[in-house]
């Protein structure tokens, strides 16, 4: 059986910047904090990220989100007051100027810009390491996400591979 991410109480406390909004590498101080954010997720938003008829996001979730290997990618997170309220990351392909991104933003937070402000950081921090494009799945209901593509970068490839849409985005 597989496990899941149940609600819990305890906030981090961190000083939002002046929009409301800090974006900044994720931490392992970070686990609980995601953990609470995955929790509210939609089923459908469960599924738009990862890609699966999922009841809830799946516990290894958070390990993997807190976990990034700077040597191979970024784990960032969108905090709110004291609420994680949204996560992206890359990890760079073995020997290639190439890297897979994802990236999720709370159902209540969604369509206000929080999406992009962590696109954008995430893509000048790929760039800041040398990577030169960005890859990723998009399910085809995703509409959100292939506006959010379209309005963070110039050029939006797309090709259907597997039932999603594999996408590419020349970093700037």
């Amino acid at each position: 059986m597989q496990s899941v991410i149940q609600p819990t109480e305890h906030l981090h406390h961190r000083r939002p910047r002046e929009n409301g909004v800090l974006v900044r590498p994720a931490s392992q101080e970070d686990e609980e904090g995601l953990r609470r954010m995955l929790s509210r997720l939609s089923r459908e938003s469960v599924h738009l990220r990862f890609h699966a008829p999922l009841p809830q996001a799946p516990e290894w979730a958070v390990a993997m989100f807190v976990n990034s290997d700077r040597r191979y990618g970024e784990s960032l997170v969108a905090v709110a007051g004291d609420e994680v309220v949204g996560h992206a990351m890359y990890a760079r392909q073995e020997g290639d100027d190439t890297a897979e991104f994802a990236i999720v933003v709370e159902d209540r937070c969604q369509a206000r810009g929080i999406g992009k402000q962590l696109l954008s950081a995430l893509a000048e921090s790929a760039g800041r390491e040398g990577v030169r494009c960005f890859t990723g799945a998009v399910l085809g209901q995703n509409r959100r996400m292939f506006g959010l593509l379209r309005s963070a970068f110039e050029r939006v490839g797309y090709a259907m591979e597997d039932g999603a849409y594999v996408v590419s985005a020349p970093l700037p």
